[in-house]
């Protein structure tokens, strides 16, 4: 067949590139950060694309391309080694000028073959291996790429690191980053009359996201709160890795695989956009990034919190492949709450959920109002419940001081104290049956909690749950009423 070069690219930074923002301009400078690193990751792959002698090809072709990674492969021969490694150099060099440090760019290639025409397996090194040894081999090669960040700047551009910067009249600090540089440049006055100076990338994100801004019509984050809570969601797919080191037996179906993940995340044709666009959520909230296997979005709290449970239910029917999930976690903040730390509150809880173990299986979960709860049974027990105590308030006069007792019990258990909460559970629900025993509605909840359902300890962080996100929800709505 021929020897090849399985190539790779991998930006670093990503999280902390789009998050780290002042509240100015923030919806726009969100979402043009997030179009920018999908246009910088293609542009990159297009470079090698173009080199010469590479055989032409098209963007369906590559094997993966989205969240800030590419994989292509490409004949292996001196000249197209020699092109890969000046792409290195420069793109590092750009990135380095451009962002400061913020973002870097890892750049790989194995060399290989097919064992044969089916390509089911390779050889590396002599040594023959499943498709997945591609995607290891590279892996590996990133992380200690990772761990040896700009070594080639720091060689030959030592003191672009190093020297003391000196402070001149032209120093300004950048509004959305807060970098020093006397390269800002003015961005035109905010709605106080304060001039806003940001470094020139940052300028060029906002006008992509102003652009954007005027082809989708999207918010600011305190009109997506709308008098109520900001949401601030992100989730990560499960078993990624995995599965692309070892999940298929076959490069065609590594391709299948990654088209189906491109059409899914696309924010702006695909599955992903297809969600959002629903009556429910299209007013209310904002897909601000959605790449390879990241979701990051923002809106009203309760619609955020419905979207990342429909977004993973058909994801998981979507793909249709065992192990690979949705892992989420959802921040609920002040409208005003600074956006920057709002997305590091969602990563946090983001990393709950992918910790979190559920009957001897991590991940797939989701983290919200300081719980976890397992997306397999967990989720939809805690929704049951929190519909039915908004329900029977609302229609049947059930009084809202039962959320705060089921949230109180809820935290005995969690603090380990006595059993006192079993027998104050009983005593509790008890005299509230007595005294609504004319409303059979209310009765019937109340005995299936008492007799069903907290007769088991680990149902009371879920019950718990449920009343705390019941009492939020109507508490909203009583605010936007």
């Amino acid at each position: 067949m021929g020897q090849l070069l399985f190539v790779g690219g991998d930006l670093s930074g990503i999280q902390k590139f789009i998050y780290n923002i002042s509240s100015k301009k923030a919806m726009v400078s969100l979402k043009g950060r997030s179009a920018y690193l999908k246009q910088y990751t293609e542009k990159v792959c297009n470079r090698i694309w173009n080199i010469k002698d590479v055989q032409s090809s098209t963007e369906k072709d590559w094997i993966y391309c989205s969240g800030g990674k590419f994989y292509l492969q490409v004949p292996d021969t001196k000249s197209i080694r020699e092109s890969i490694e000046t792409i290195k150099s420069e793109v590092s060099s750009q990135i380095w000028i451009e962002h400061n440090g913020q973002l870097g760019i890892n750049i790989g290639y194995v060399s290989f073959d097919y064992t044969n025409n089916k390509k089911e397996s390779v050889i590396i090194d002599g040594k023959e291996g499943s498709i997945g040894l591609l995607w290891k081999v590279l892996t590996e090669q990133f992380q200690e790429m990772k761990n040896q960040k700009f070594i080639n700047l720091l060689i030959g551009q030592y003191d672009d690191f190093f020297e003391v910067k000196k402070i001149g009249e032209k120093q300004k600090v950048c509004a959305i980053t807060g970098v020093e540089s006397e390269d800002c440049v003015k961005l035109v006055k905010d709605n106080d009359g304060d001039e806003i100076w940001v470094l020139p990338s940052v300028k060029k994100q906002v006008e992509l996201g102003q652009q954007l801004r005027e082809k989708f019509h999207f918010k600011t984050l305190e009109e997506y709160a709308n008098g109520s809570y900001l949401g601030v969601l992100r989730m990560d797919v499960d078993g990624l890795g995995k599965v692309f080191i070892d999940g298929f037996p076959s490069m065609d179906e590594y391709k299948s695989f990654s088209k189906k993940l491109d059409i899914f995340f696309d924010a702006e044709g695909g599955n992903l956009f297809q969600i959002k666009k629903q009556d429910k959520y299209k007013d209310d909230m904002n897909i601000v990034y959605a790449g390879g296997d990241d979701i990051f979005a923002v809106g009203r709290w309760d619609i955020v919190v419905d979207f990342a449970a429909e977004v993973r239910n058909k994801f998981v029917s979507y793909v249709n492949k065992e192990g690979v999930s949705l892992s989420g976690g959802v921040a609920i903040v002040g409208e005003k709450f600074p956006i920057a730390k709002s997305a590091e509150l969602a990563g946090e809880a983001e990393d709950a959920a992918k910790s979190y173990e559920y009957k001897g299986k991590k991940k797939n979960a989701f983290c919200f109002l300081g719980e976890t709860v397992s997306w397999n049974e967990e989720f939809e027990y805690v929704l049951n419940y929190k519909k039915q105590f908004v329900s029977l308030i609302n229609n049947f006069g059930l009084s809202r001081g039962i959320l705060h007792k089921m949230m109180t019990y809820s935290e005995m258990v969690k603090e380990n104290m006595t059993l006192s909460y079993m027998w104050h559970t009983v005593y509790y629900l008890t005299r509230f049956i007595e005294a609504n025993k004319k409303k059979q509605e209310i009765v019937s909840f109340c005995k299936d909690l008492r007799d069903k359902q907290l007769v088991k300890k680990e149902n009371f962080r879920l019950v718990g749950l449920a009343a705390r996100w019941a009492e939020l929800e109507l508490r909203s709505k009583s605010i936007n009423n």
